[in-house]
């Protein structure tokens, strides 16, 4: 209902009485699947957003789990399906689409007399849903062939800034703490979520970077004022299936605060954490002699240094982290190339 006033607002406000004005996505709660339910709950959608049509409505899940049903279901999500048919049909929505669908999930709605144009899919660097999204592609390209465009399928990401992982045991976000992405958004002086957003779209999938931070909904918007080189792009597709493990409390001691100190070079010197695939991810610079570089690591990371500007592979310094010198430490980097 406070979605459905904002709407009204808005539009009084823009003198724009038009639904068009802005997309209006909603979705069918497990707890409603049948039906008749589908049918109640997209009349009561209209009303709370006082709208006369909606873009599109997504079935949340095919199915109950846990405890997020508080009642059994009348019916299933293909029942569900049906109506949302007539709906499209009867001019009330204009696209349809499911949440978490798998492979043997789309063959069954592929079946359907209206076939999904929304899919919503768990899809951020860590988990990028690889398979089904070039499956999602063919069936694009051969309808393309066949000159139906209306039947492509678009890609929706949920979780993109990695909330997903909370519910996989993780106290802290792997996304949001990811080294590669800190160091990419330090680069180009934007935030993680920035990063992602262009990465995400720039990779076919639309996002939905929730947010009711204003500061953060600006920021959003900003995510295309620079642009991602293909060598980051390639870094951040490279992250797929490899979250950092499981960090509990006890990680809490393997993590250091460091600071390196530049006595290697009158001149700037860059430092780059040694990733797994010994790739070099530029972490930040001692801009002269004496200058120092703070960060947060963890036991066992690798740092190698090198003086700005060089690009004959040489170093000046290298460092791995051990925690057994304490949680914070203090290393004066020194020139010891050969």
């Amino acid at each position: 209902e406070e979605v459905g006033q904002a709407l009204h607002d808005a539009k009084r406000r823009y003198q724009d009485n038009n639904d068009d004005f802005v997309f209006v996505q909603t979705k069918i709660h497990p707890q409603d699947l049948g039906y008749h339910s589908t049918k109640k709950a997209i009349q009561l959608s209209l009303d709370r957003l006082q709208v006369t049509s909606l873009d599109s409505v997504l079935i949340h899940k095919p199915r109950c789990w846990g405890d997020i049903c508080s009642h059994e279901p009348e019916g299933t999500w293909e029942d569900s399906w049906r109506a949302l048919e007539e709906a499209v049909d009867s001019g009330l929505v204009r696209s349809i689409g499911i949440c978490d669908v798998d492979n043997r999930l789309l063959d069954k709605l592929l079946s359907k007399r209206i076939v999904p144009m929304v899919i919503q899919n768990w899809f951020d660097p860590f988990h990028q849903d690889k398979a089904f999204r070039r499956r999602i592609e063919s069936i694009n390209k051969e309808q393309e062939k066949l000159g139906k465009v209306d039947k492509k399928i678009l890609y929706q990401g949920y979780s993109t800034l990695g909330n997903q992982w909370k519910y996989q045991g993780y106290e802290e976000n792997p996304v949001m703490t990811s080294i590669r992405l800190l160091a990419i958004a330090k680069k180009y002086g934007v935030s993680i979520p920035q990063v992602l957003i262009q990465w995400a779209t720039r990779r076919g999938v639309m996002v939905l970077p929730a947010s009711n931070n204003p500061s953060h909904q600006i920021s959003n918007l900003k995510s295309y004022d620079f642009t991602l080189t293909e060598k980051e792009m390639a870094s951040i597709d490279a992250l797929d299936g490899k979250p950092p493990q499981q960090l509990h409390k006890e990680r809490d001691t393997n993590e250091v605060d460091i600071q390196f100190t530049n006595h290697a070079s009158d001149g700037p010197v860059d430092v780059f954490w040694v990733d797994s695939d010994e790739s070099h991810v530029h972490v930040g610079s001692m801009q002269k002699a004496g200058a120092t570089l703070s960060l947060t690591s963890y036991h066992g990371h690798s740092f190698v240094f090198k003086k700005s500007g060089a690009d004959d592979g040489s170093l000046l310094n290298r460092h791995i982290v051990d925690k057994l010198f304490g949680s914070t430490q203090n290393h004066q980097i020194e020139d010891k190339s050969e």
